[in-house]
Order: C-alpha cells, then structure tokens, then sequence
C-alpha cells in the first residue's frame, strides 16, 4: 500500500514540476479559455433574446 501511496506522490510531483516550469501559460491558457467561453454564451444568449423578443415569448 505504502509503495502505491509513494508512487501516486512521485507522479503528482512530477505533474506540478511541469506546471511550474510552463509559468504563467497555463494561467494564460484558462484565462483565455473562458473569456472565449464567455463572449460564446453571450453571443448565443443574445440570439436566443432576440428570437424570444420576436416571438413575443420573451419573460
């Protein structure tokens, strides 16, 4: 058991070594990620208003 607990740790730190020599990319990434996410939504939702708005089904 103990040697399955140890090996799942080695991995975990190699993983964070890697994250941590990538900088602030991976911040970057995500933060990019959901800003693309989000103009996405607010497009669609928009369109959604608009069909809603002329349908006269707009609550």
């Amino acid at each position: 058991m103990q040697q399955i607990s140890f090996a799942i740790g080695h991995f975990l730190e190699w993983t964070f070594k890697i994250l941590t020599g990538m900088g602030w990319l991976p911040v970057i990434l995500v933060t990019v990620i959901m800003f693309v996410g989000l103009f996405y939504w607010l497009n669609l939702q928009g369109r959604y208003n608009r069909k809603a708005k002329a349908n006269n089904t707009l609550a």
